[in-house]
């Protein structure tokens, strides 16, 4: 195996910065590539909940500027960074969290992406499940699962065959995403009208109206952060700045709320929340099964690309840092397998889900930003990301920076306190001051003021000063 052949298999499988060359996304790549992601996933998910709260223009308005604002939250110093460096995105966390830290991070991320990747699943299932009902039979009880377990045997070929494969798929299914969105639109206003779709009741509003109203806008915006597990991914495979921030602010943000918005309308005037039980309604059976056919493959893409990016997440487990890469996608799979003993029960649970989105990733997201950008000038020691020693820079005290750590546990604190998503309980602030946006801007602050006056005088250099560092790893953890 030659140099250049051993350094792809350690980034692209695995956590070695990647190389400009080995950089798979282009301009159409990561459009595409982003475009699949935002639209198979959560979108349809997040519109369909979104219809048990508010009616049309009120969903509308949340969703757009909900997806828009969580999205510029998270992505900046992902972007910018893993794109930069070529880092995986759990390894650009040790420079605020430290090298032991960032793998509590991990915990965080894996719950995010895998939990997305059931329910997608699921949505595959039930997809499989519809597609029987509109062709006229009766379909068994077990076929949502088994739908699931396909899903999951689908995605697993695809992630052990690279990343092309990923710009291959969408590029094949991309038109047809587009195609089915835009038949969509028309037989939503053909057949219903913009009079009907308006006038349309929420499906299970909560009796205090103004709390439906915050509700939505947090699913919009917890919408948007829930990118934040994929976006460090997409952005050390782009070959350009503009490809690894602009694709993700667009897609993840305006396409997203927007297809939302159609998934919301769809919800209301069905009067259901399975986005799977729309198709066939709008279109009949057969558009409705083309059209099912194609949100089905979409989000076989979408869990791949879950998958992936968790998998390399678990390179940071020593157990598994050198592992082969099919046992590592085997082992992402198995959590899963839930899904494909209850897929409706967990199915169920997603409006919690998305919530409780806010509270994992957006205290992770601004404490990222200000360390990033304010504290660190857009300058990393990369030697010090692959040195577990405590010479290296991200050490901190024992492999965790303590305030990072803590400031994440305000931010949690701070969510709660503001929603509750599970008992639906909320305090009048959340019509001002999202829980999502709070949980981003608390720890943001306490973790700035903490590191600038207290921290950076203990350990007697600032963050980026790499002049006092060694030149070579003492203890490497790649």
């Amino acid at each position: 195996m030659g140099d250049r052949q051993l350094h792809s298999e350690l980034s692209v499988y695995g956590r070695a910065p990647t190389l400009p060359q080995e950089r798979e996304y282009g301009f159409w790549g990561a459009h595409g590539t982003c475009f699949a992601y935002s639209i198979a996933t959560w979108c349809f998910l997040t519109g369909s909940f979104t219809a048990n709260y508010v009616g049309a223009v009120q969903g509308i308005v949340c969703l757009l500027a909900g997806a828009l604002i969580g999205v510029l939250m998270v992505a900046p110093p992902l972007s910018a960074a893993c794109h930069r460096y070529g880092l995986e995105q759990m390894d650009f966390c040790k420079t605020a969290f430290g090298q032991n830290g960032a793998r509590l991070v991990v915990v965080f991320y894996l719950i995010n992406m895998l939990g997305w990747s059931g329910l997608i699943l699921v949505m595959f299932g039930n997809g499989i499940v519809n597609i029987v009902s509109a062709l006229g039979f009766e379909p068994p009880a077990w076929l949502a699962g088994a739908g699931v377990a396909l899903g999951l045997l689908a995605s697993y070929f695809v992630t052990t065959r690279g990343v092309r494969l990923f710009s291959l798929f969408n590029n094949i299914i991309t038109p047809g995403l587009l195609a089915v969105i835009c038949f969509m639109i028309y037989m939503l206003v053909t057949t219903h009208g913009w009079d009907e779709i308006v006038s349309a009741k929420p499906l299970d509003p909560l009796p205090t109206p103004w709390l439906n109203y915050a509700i939505a806008v947090e699913l919009g915006i917890a919408n948007g952060v829930s990118f934040w597990a994929g976006i460090g991914f997409l952005a050390r495979n782009t070959k350009s700045r503009r490809n690894a921030i602009y694709p993700e602010v667009i897609h993840f943000g305006l396409v997203n709320g927007a297809v939302c918005s159609i998934a919301l309308i769809s919800g209301l005037v069905i009067g259901t929340d399975d986005p799977t039980e729309w198709m066939v309604p709008l279109g009949g059976v057969v558009m409705g099964i083309l059209a099912l056919t194609f949100v089905a493959l979409a989000n076989i893409t979408s869990t791949a690309v879950s998958i992936f990016a968790s998998g390399l997440a678990l390179r940071h487990v020593p157990s598994l840092a050198r592992r082969s890469w099919k046992v590592i996608m085997a082992l992402t799979c198995v959590p899963m397998i839930v899904f494909v003993i209850w897929p409706q029960e967990l199915f169920d649970l997603g409006g919690a889900f998305l919530a409780y989105n806010g509270t994992m990733q957006a205290p992770i997201a601004g404490i990222l930003l200000v360390d990033y950008f304010l504290l660190k000038k857009q300058h990393i020691d990369l030697r010090s990301i692959f040195e577990a020693a405590p010479s290296g820079q991200y050490y901190y005290s024992k492999g965790f920076n303590f305030l990072a750590l803590g400031a994440v546990v305000v931010g949690q604190v701070a969510y709660f306190i503001i929603y509750n998503p599970t008992t639906g309980e909320a305090l009048p602030i959340i019509r001002f001051l999202p829980a999502t946006v709070a949980a981003f801007l608390a720890p943001a602050v306490l973790y700035w003021a903490g590191m600038k006056f207290w921290l950076e005088k203990r350990y007697g250099i600032a963050p980026g000063d790499s002049d006092t560092l060694p030149t070579k790893l003492v203890k490497p953890n790649l």
